[in-house]
């Protein structure tokens, strides 16, 4: 629908969604595949239809793996899993274990489509806490920030790198000193974590 939009009130895709059972289907027109606006889409056929699923199977797609629509997800106690096939005539591979565990600490990586081995250049330095463990073909992961915000998206193993001290953090900058005490910036958080610590934590 894109190359159409600037006739249809600037609506970019449509959300179908097939009712395999019964064979009902719905299309909610979108102008964006943003995380709010997919779950609006969403809560609306829910809602018109009076038919709320037990099972919903998607694509891998980060409209689908958002706060937003998780959150619709879990108030409805739904089953949300992704395709397992990329197209009909792909071979079926089972999947295997999960590299990682909820409540594991990584980084994550910087290229969203390239994985390059190595650490500082391609990690962030920020550590993350894995929440749940999606047993998706591959295995996706939910992730939260340190301060136990959800993160958009789902993510590969790839994608993830194992934070092995996750008390560790690199101070960037020693901005005052104070008796014992250094006033410091840490590596990869803003401003509004600056700290005092003891000097004989510098190392």
């Amino acid at each position: 629908m894109r190359p159409y939009s600037r006739f249809n009130g600037g609506y970019h895709y449509i959300l179908t969604v097939i009712d395999v059972l019964s064979k009902y289907a719905w299309a909610v027109p979108l102008k964006g595949k943003g995380g709010s606006e997919t779950a609006d889409a969403i809560a609306e056929i829910i809602r018109d239809s009076g038919r709320c699923p037990s099972n919903l199977q998607t694509d891998m797609g980060k409209e689908f793996y958002n706060t937003d629509v998780q959150r619709l997800v879990r108030k409805h106690d739904i089953n949300h899993y992704s395709t397992l096939l990329a197209t009909v005539y792909s071979a079926i591979k089972i999947a295997g274990p999960a590299k990682f565990k909820a409540g594991d600490s990584v980084r994550v990586s910087k290229y969203k489509t390239i994985f390059e081995k190595g650490y500082t250049p391609n990690w962030t330095t920020e550590v993350f806490k894995i929440v749940k463990v999606q047993h998706t073909n591959p295995v996706t992961y939910l992730l939260e920030d340190y301060r136990g915000k959800s993160v958009a998206g789902a993510f590969y193993e790839y994608e993830l790198h194992r934070v092995t001290y996750p008390d560790v953090y690199l101070v960037e900058k020693v901005l005052r000193r104070r008796g014992d005490e250094v006033y410091v910036k840490w590596l990869g958080f803003d401003e509004s974590h600056n700290s005092w610590i003891h000097k004989d934590n510098v190392i």
